[in-house]
């Protein structure tokens, strides 16, 4: 009698000539234990791999053909089964063990004269009539939760369906983290803004998330909920615009109950082997574009059963690229919903307000997004957009050098997180602070804005280099941001006047740079401006520039100027 088999699903299978090929059937990443899927279907079954084996049959006991065989990724040539030696006449049987797959399968081709295909458990496999164990019904299997993603743009909101939005008052909310190897980053916020039922205000908040450290490669974050819950899915949130978006982690969770639980293994430790159970592999990096945006990630099961019943989660975090220093993730919130609990109150997404603009010949764009300020939408359109249109084009022609282009799309967003910083630039984008600039309306505000468009114009570093380039230092860089400012979009206001000579330092940088160098256009190279913005640009920037220009080094320079202060000509 034949040892009794049964599939362990029903196998997807695909024509290729005369041969039949199965999708997606093993994945592992070595080890003992492995994970089972088909082609097309998000679900898996964990199991350990040493105890089960493919097995092919032949359509009839006279059938004779080729032996199947598995096409691996890590060997040249199709690896055969092995026959099986049967009793009586049974169809031919060929079996593969699963533990020879160190690396996930993909495609199996089985001969067309082949009638079924299975996995058994390796007790029934050399005629020795105990019986297959149906894989789905081993005690020791479950099936997988499924992994569903959310991707959005910058302006999302977290709004990430088919992800939720992120809860305020989950599970996670009351639960105890720990770091539990790896490093955290020095700029990063602590663990506990995992939980704080937070979102950042911005795609670059590096003490809103909380990320590892830079040159690491992830670590392993502990979850501790207090109690064994019935947990009904877990879900984590990220927010970059580069590298640092996407996820890639492991979940794996416990109840703490097991003889040999270990509730902080570190890296080398397979938490499988000390009480943990594997929920989910999550890669949320898109197959091609950018990295950047905001991701989610939601570990439950398709037909809403709770995952288990657990107390502790483990999430063993790997770096997004292992080429990128700077890629372990921007972690901004973690969710752990409890099955037997109330429904979650969640985030309420904001009201986005971003209003674009184009110069009149199609060249030029400005977008204001005033979110963040929605009482400020009103003064920006009115207000101040007329002197961005105006000053804008007015800085590019005033900053030429050879070969560089400006650039042409200015982006300004009003934000509440910057602390006592009025504003700030970062390539083509500009920061303000929503109440520095609320409180400014009548006085610096709009200059503010003239000197961070100076900064993107600037782009210092960004033209034609030598082979061994010389950066500006920062006076260089603050002094001619405020010299247009103060000098020539309002020189009414007489901001850069200094009364005290004794504290003129040339290289004090802002408005005591720019009236140093109002004072070098006025009477000593008119075109200093232009001379002094190339070099800058081009990396070429050296002291001895000042006395090629002007005949003076830059140290009479200062001083002549520090007289002409103290004799009430400045």
């Amino acid at each position: 009698m034949a040892p009794a088999h049964t599939a362990w699903r029903r196998p997807i299978l695909q024509r290729k000539g005369a041969d039949l090929t199965v999708g997606a059937l093993v994945t592992t990443r070595g080890g003992n234990s492995g994970w089972l899927s088909e082609l097309g279907d998000s679900r898996a079954t964990c199991f350990d791999k040493r105890a089960y084996a493919l097995e092919a049959v032949a359509i009839q006991p006279e059938a004779t053909f080729r032996t199947p065989s598995l096409r691996l990724p890590w060997h040249r040539n199709p690896v055969p089964f092995a026959p099986t030696r049967t009793h009586g006449p049974v169809p031919p049987r060929f079996h593969f063990p699963l533990s020879m797959i160190m690396q996930p399968l993909t495609h199996l081709t089985i001969p067309a004269a082949c009638g079924s295909f299975s996995i058994i458990h390796r007790r029934a496999v050399g005629g020795l009539c105990l019986g297959a164990a149906v894989l789905a019904a081993c005690p020791s299997l479950r099936a997988a939760p499924a992994v569903t993603q959310g991707h959005g743009a910058a302006d999302a909101a977290f709004n990430l369906a088919p992800v939720p939005p992120p809860a305020i008052n989950d599970a996670a909310s009351k639960a105890t983290f720990s770091l539990i190897d790896g490093t955290r980053d020095s700029g990063s916020g602590e663990l506990a803004v995992l939980a704080d039922g937070k979102v950042p205000a911005n795609e670059d908040s590096p003490r809103e998330n909380f990320f590892f450290a830079t040159n690491t490669d992830g670590g392993r974050i502990g979850v501790d909920l207090g109690a064994i819950l019935s947990i009904k899915s877990v879900a984590t949130y990220s927010w970059h615009g580069g590298g640092r978006g996407p996820q890639v982690y492991t979940l794996f969770a416990a109840d703490g109950k097991a003889e040999n639980f270990n509730a902080a293994p570190k890296r080398g430790t397979e938490p499988t082997s000390c009480g943990w159970q594997r929920l989910a592999d999550v890669d949320t990096r898109p197959h091609d574009g950018k990295l950047g945006g905001q991701y989610a990630a939601e570990v439950s099961n398709k037909d809403g059963a709770p995952l288990g019943e657990f107390r502790h989660l483990l999430l063993d975090v790997v770096r997004v690229s292992a080429n990128d220093p700077f890629g372990n993730t921007f972690f901004s919130e973690l969710d752990v919903i409890d099955a037997k609990a109330p429904a979650v109150e969640r985030l309420k997404p904001t009201l986005r307000i971003v209003n674009t603009h184009v110069s009149a010949d199609g060249r030029l764009s400005y977008s204001i997004d005033s979110s963040k300020a929605p009482a400020l939408t009103e003064w920006s359109g009115k207000e101040l957009l007329p002197v961005i249109q105006e000053w804008y084009p007015k800085i590019v022609a005033l900053l030429p050098s050879e070969g560089f282009h400006a650039a042409e799309q200015v982006n300004f967003e009003f934000r509440t997180d910057m602390g006592g910083v009025p504003a700030y630039t970062g390539g083509n984008k500009i920061s303000l602070n929503t109440p520095w600039i609320a409180g400014e309306l009548k006085r610096e505000a709009k200059g503010c804005v003239i000197h961070e468009m100076v900064h993107v114009v600037q782009g210092y570093g960004k033209g034609p280099r030598n082979a061994k380039p010389a950066f500006a230092p920062g006076w260089v860089t603050e002094g001619l941001a405020d010299y247009i400012r103060w000098y020539l979009y309002e020189p009414q206001s007489k901001g850069a006047v200094i009364r005290d000579a004794r504290q003129a330092k040339y290289d004090a940088s802002y408005r005591v740079t720019a009236n140093f160098f109002d004072w070098v256009v006025t009477t000593q190279d008119k075109d200093m401006l232009r001379k002094l913005n190339a070099a800058a640009r081009e990396a070429r920037y050296n002291d001895e520039l000042w006395k090629t220009w002007t005949g003076k080094t830059l140290a009479q320079l200062g001083e002549e100027w520090k007289k002409a202060i103290a004799d009430g000509r400045r």
